[in-house]
C-alpha cells in the first residue's frame, strides 16, 4: 500500500496512528563514532557506525502463517516492513524504542549475547511498568563496510510479553558474551567470531 512502508514513514519522520503523531526522527539511519581500545599490539582506534533501525522497533507482526486483521486493529496502524509484511504500529515497543540511539552509542562498552543465529543481542534492564527482572531486548547485525567503517542493523527490540506465542522466555547462556568493541574488531577484522566455551 502506497505510504505505508517503512522507509515512507522515515522519509516523513513520523506516523500517524488514531490522530496522534508519532515521531521517527530518532529511528532514521545515522552514524556515530566509538573507541576500540587498545588491544594486544594494536593502539586504540575510532570505529565509524552506519546505524540502521528496522520496523520492528516500533511494531508487531502476524502469528507464523497469518496475517494482522487492520480492519480490526485500524489501516492507520499499517507498516509494510523491508520484506513485505504488514506490521501493526506498537505503541509500547515505540515508547521503548526512545531509548535506543544512546544504548547503540554505549555499544562498544556493552556485554553482546550470542543468540545462535547471525545477529547479536544487549539487554537493557528493568523497564518501568514491566515485571521485574524483564529486559529490553535489543537484536542487532554487524557488517563490516571497509577497514574502519561498520554498519549496525538493529533487526528488533522489545521487552518479552509472557502471553505472546512469539515470546517465550529464553535462558540466555550469561557465560555466552562478548564485550561490544570485541565484536566490532573481530568484524573488522573478517575474524570467526566463536561462542565462549563454559569451563
Amino acid at each position: 500500500m502506497k505510504g505505508k512502508r517503512w522507509k515512507d514513514h522515515l522519509a516523513r519522520g513520523e506516523i500517524h496512528v488514531a490522530g496522534v503523531a508519532w515521531s521517527l526522527l530518532h529511528l532514521r539511519p545515522g552514524s556515530l563514532q566509538v573507541v576500540i581500545p587498545e588491544h594486544s599490539t594494536q593502539g586504540s582506534q575510532v570505529v565509524t557506525l552506519a546505524i540502521q533501525y528496522s520496523s520492528h522497533c516500533v511494531s508487531y507482526g502476524p502469528k507464523q502463517g497469518a496475517e494482522l486483521d487492520f480492519e480490526a486493529i485500524g489501516v492507520e496502524h499499517m507498516l509494510i516492513d523491508h520484506r513485505g509484511i504488514r506490521r501493526a504500529f506498537c505503541p509500547g515497543r515505540y515508547k521503548l524504542s526512545i531509548q535506543l540511539p544512546s544504548i547503540l552509542a554505549s555499544l562498544a562498552d556493552r556485554q553482546c549475547l550470542f543468540t545462535g543465529h547471525s545477529n547479536w543481542l544487549t539487554l537493557e534492564g528493568h523497564q518501568f511498568g514491566y515485571p521485574e527482572g524483564s529486559c529490553y531486548e535489543v537484536y542487532f547485525s554487524l557488517r563490516r563496510e571497509a577497514a574502519l567503517n561498520l554498519t549496525v542493523y538493529v533487526e528488533s527490540a522489545y521487552v518479552r510479553d509472557a502471553g505472546h506465542p512469539s515470546h517465550r522466555p529464553v535462558r540466555f547462556k550469561r557465560h555466552e558474551k562478548i564485550k561490544g568493541w570485541l565484536l566490532m574488531l573481530k568484524k573488522l577484522r573478517n575474524e570467526p567470531i566463536r561462542r565462549p566455551v563454559k569451563r
